[in-house]
């Protein structure tokens, strides 16, 4: 199944002028497991390329509204992260910090998701809540630790009900991000209201320090996949 917006109220249609953008395009995207892997060699951090017909337009229809796309799919690709104390990635040899991007984790290629079965956990399950999150709704677990006598309190126990390993509790896998117009509230359990809430909250878990102004850049970018 797939599944992307084919029309913007500003930009129009995603296929106008070269654009790659709607679902017939997404259901001919190349993929298979571990296509731009952020651990492989060939790893290329520019994974959306959907909009980059739209970066410099002659035209005048819409023109401003597209080239605005462009440039907030470009922010998506660049804009830098320092990522740290996310098990599952951190925690791999020689990695404790990677500098990264949006697609160190959503690197399939016009997609989003993570390509290879990598789970990860950057704190949507941790009890309390981090970066505004609401789990005002959601159970919290008390999990002890049979290797080190630790007790971990979670909303969500993650890949660690499969493993049984206190290591993956609240590991999930990366969502894919088309359709997420669609599709509120977001992350696995629901605790970001609004795409903004979501936003919000990996500028402070990661201490980004966005203006509004990006912000709302990536908001709208997502908005339109």
């Amino acid at each position: 199944m797939f599944t992307a917006q084919s029309f913007d109220f500003s930009a129009g249609k995603l296929t106008a002028k070269g654009d790659t953008g709607g679902p017939v395009n997404l259901s001919a995207q190349p993929f298979f497991v571990g296509i731009n892997d952020v651990l492989s060699p060939g790893f290329d951090p520019n994974a959306f390329t959907t909009y980059k017909a739209w970066a410099s337009l002659t035209d005048t229809s819409a023109r401003a509204a597209r080239e605005s796309v462009a440039r907030r799919e470009a922010l998506f690709n660049t804009f830098p992260i320092t990522i740290t104390g996310v098990a599952g990635l951190n925690d791999l040899p020689g990695l404790s910090t990677v500098n990264g991007t949006c697609t160190t984790c959503h690197d399939t290629p016009n997609v989003g998701n993570h390509s290879v079965a990598l789970a990860i956990n950057i704190g949507v399950t941790d009890y309390p809540a981090q970066g505004g999150l609401d789990i005002s709704g959601l159970p919290v677990y008390t999990i002890k630790c049979n290797s080190t006598g630790a007790t971990v309190r979670t909303t969500d126990p993650g890949r660690a009900l499969i493993s049984g390993k206190c290591a993956d509790v609240g590991k999930t896998k990366g969502p894919i991000l088309r359709a997420l117009a669609a599709r509120a509230p977001y992350f696995h359990n629901g605790s970001a209201a609004t795409l903004m809430d979501a936003v919000e909250f990996y500028d402070q878990r990661f201490n980004l320090n966005m203006t509004e102004q990006q912000k709302a850049d990536l908001v709208a970018f997502l908005q339109t996949l």
